[in-house]
């Protein structure tokens, strides 16, 4: 009888250590998932910065020398702070980070003058405006 009892309880510790390990897999690879899925979000959540932004220049060069526009953007995104940044050459905004690296998004006029936006000037609204034949980006 006790060979028995002893052949039970190997058996059920086995079967526990196996359950257990199990477990710890599949909370390994949802913890991966789920960091995975929250980067994608930042980094959907960057380009639509970036389209926010190009729209407002696309509508200040549309209407004219007398229009400006205030914009609002997020302090962070997905907990990360950004960086902003306009290149007048290629016509393309960048909205990047070390998490999630560079989104890139086109705009429509040459005339816009080279812009930074750091995590200080995302604290206020964003005022596009023409200046003289140029399209300037600051925080206002």
């Amino acid at each position: 009888m006790r060979d028995i009892r002893g052949f039970f309880s190997i058996d059920a510790m086995f079967a526990l250590t196996l359950i257990l390990i199990i477990s710890t897999s599949f909370l390994n690879l949802y913890g991966g998932r789920k960091a995975g899925v929250e980067l994608s979000g930042a980094r959907l959540e960057a380009r639509l910065v970036g389209e926010g932004l190009a729209a407002a220049i696309n509508t200040v060069y549309a209407n004219g020398s007398n229009f400006e526009l205030y914009l609002g953007l997020p302090e962070n995104i997905g907990g990360y702070s950004y960086r902003i940044a306009f290149d007048s050459f290629t016509r393309q905004i960048s909205v990047e980070n070390s998490a999630w690296g560079t989104t890139n998004v086109g705009v429509i006029p040459k005339n816009v003058q080279d812009f930074v936006l750091e995590s200080g000037d995302l604290d206020d609204s964003i005022l596009v405006y023409w200046d003289d034949d140029q399209i300037r980006v600051v925080s206002a």
